[in-house]
């Protein structure tokens, strides 16, 4: 176990944590809401892979139970996206496919004979097979990229471009870690992942300017 990993994991789930909360608590703004609570299931899904890392034994079904609360931050990511959407009725059949969707991911994963596993580095790999791999990469892109913007939209400048591009960063790291093999490569992405979380934080949790200025 390296503790630089475990640490990493813990980062992450605090981060998302605190910053999913800022999102959740505005109470007034459904986009914000939505936005929150993706973060917050982020969080718990970096918590049960945590777990994982540190009882190794208990690592595959921590992977797996972590896949499914964070096919469902994709769910709320989506809903986050089509709040812009008038109709009721559209916003409804496009949660209903988002949903079948992700079930159908799981789906496939779940049939998938790829296996998890810690490097002897420490790092936790994914091991996802190429389908599901794509899978993953095509919904993440289109559920969080629509909800980037719009989400961006509700900030003035500067603090629309820091989070738009911020998030950006998170989400390639992301990408990063579902399908890099290569130690060195995964350890300058926690790094980034690390210090744009920071910088998320320090905007939009210490920054009260950020909030006032919509």
């Amino acid at each position: 176990m390296d503790i630089l990993v475990v640490l990493f994991f813990v980062f992450n789930v605090l981060a998302a944590t605190i910053l999913g909360g800022k999102f959740f608590s505005k109470n007034d703004n459904y986009v914000f809401r939505s936005f929150g609570i993706s973060l917050l299931l982020n969080a718990v899904a970096f918590a049960i892979w945590s777990f994982g890392v540190i009882s190794p034994e208990n690592l595959l079904p921590s992977v797996t139970l972590g896949a499914i609360v964070f096919l469902i931050s994709l769910v709320f990511l989506f809903y986050t996206s089509i709040q812009n959407i008038q109709s009721a009725l559209t916003r409804k059949l496009l949660m209903l496919l988002g949903i079948i969707i992700v079930i159908g991911i799981f789906y496939v994963g779940n049939t998938d004979p790829s296996q998890a596993y810690i490097s002897p580095e420490g790092f936790l790999f994914f091991n996802l097979g190429p389908l599901v791999q794509m899978l993953y990469i095509f919904v993440l892109s289109l559920a969080i990229f629509p909800a980037i913007d719009l989400v961006a939209s509700k900030f003035k400048s500067p603090y629309a471009t820091i989070f738009r591009y911020g998030v950006i960063a998170e989400v390639c790291g992301g990408i990063m870690l579902i399908t890099s093999r290569d130690a060195h490569a995964l350890y300058i992405t926690g790094w980034i992942i690390c210090l744009v979380y920071l910088v998320l934080l320090g905007v939009f949790t210490l920054n009260s300017k950020a909030w006032s200025e919509q």
